[in-house]
């Protein structure tokens, strides 16, 4: 299974720089519509993205060795994402489960956000810190990512720093 990590490399830059609309396109569209979009597009260039952190789902890879369990075998159950191979996966949050090659287990301590459907729980991340103080370094998930651009701060709840046994 591929995966994906939170390299900026030149390529990925690129693709945030780009316009999502041609000038066709934006004639098109209302004014209102219209002058969002280029405003959007002003920040963007003078902001350039920074970092960005893709979402942990279940089969992300740990430093260590480990594969971030699925928590919900059930297809029906939790909030899923299709990756590029057509296989659907549980994303995770902070609690979910990792285990390792010889059976041993950690859990994710680190996230993003709070969300109500998760018991208060954050997304865990490609960077999320484990309990026995390894971390994700990749997923098979391409898409969902959260991005930082020059002159914006992490919010609080990004990835705290914790301390681990």
């Amino acid at each position: 299974m591929k995966q994906y990590n939170n390299d900026l490399t030149s390529e990925i830059i690129a693709s945030y720089d780009a316009p999502l609309y041609t000038d066709q396109q934006l004639s098109e569209m209302n004014e209102e519509a219209r002058t969002l979009i280029i405003e959007q597009q002003e920040y963007a260039k003078h902001h350039p993205v920074t970092a960005f952190y893709r979402a942990a789902v279940a089969g992300s890879r740990t430093l260590r060795g480990g594969v971030v369990d699925e928590p919900n075998p059930d297809p029906s159950q939790g909030m899923k994402v299709q990756l590029d191979n057509g296989q659907w996966v549980s994303m995770v949050t902070e609690g979910a489960t990792v285990t390792y090659p010889d059976g041993t287990k950690a859990v994710i301590i680190t996230s993003a956000g709070q969300l109500s459907e998760w018991e208060g729980k954050g997304i865990a991340l490609v960077g999320s810190l484990l309990d026995n103080g390894d971390v994700i370094i990749s997923t098979p998930d391409y898409g969902l990512v959260f991005t930082f651009r020059e002159g914006e701060s992490m919010p609080d709840d990004f990835l705290p720093v914790k301390k681990v046994a």
